[in-house]
């Protein structure tokens, strides 16, 4: 079981998870494995998950893996598709405060709402059209980890 192999074990007695995460995800990656690792370890806190709004939200091994790994594999990903529109969005620097307790007085609500769509829209759209150039191995976490979950909590469709 994966409870006891030595990657889960090193993760329980390293206060600091980033300490274990950071060799385990080079190694891993380095053998062509992480995958089926990412898997097993996600499986095992998925089913010792008990709400589906909490998966991955604590201070977890299976968490600081993924973020090792998509930091790793999907840096040069992000730099490719994020940095221009990124970029840009700090080159015009349109004004985007919608809480109206924190807009200046120069500042219009709608036209700040509509500057912060803008945004959102330009960055959604760059990101929904990149899928074909995200990384095989970030695919293959993400569907792995999606059927974990489906499978876990299937009776659960709202929340999928």
């Amino acid at each position: 079981p994966v409870s006891a192999s030595a990657a889960h074990i090193l993760g329980e007695v390293c206060r600091e998870k980033q300490e274990a995460a950071v060799p385990l995800v080079r190694l891993f990656l380095h053998y062509g494995k992480i995958v089926p690792f990412l898997s097993a370890i996600a499986h095992a806190e998925i089913n010792r998950t008990q709400d589906p709004n909490t998966i991955f939200r604590g201070n977890s091994l299976t968490s600081k893996c993924i973020d090792e790994t998509m930091k790793l594999a999907g840096m040069h990903y992000l730099r490719v598709t994020l940095k221009p529109i990124i970029d840009e969005i700090c080159t015009d620097h349109k004004p985007c405060e919608i809480d109206p307790v924190k807009l200046k007085e120069s500042e219009n609500l709608d036209t700040n709402r509509e500057n912060l769509r803008q945004y959102v829209d330009q960055i959604f759209n760059v990101i929904t059209s990149s899928g074909v150039s995200c990384p095989t191995v970030m695919c293959d976490i993400f569907f792995s980890l999606r059927e974990s979950a489906a499978s876990r909590f299937q009776g659960n469709r709202s929340r999928r």
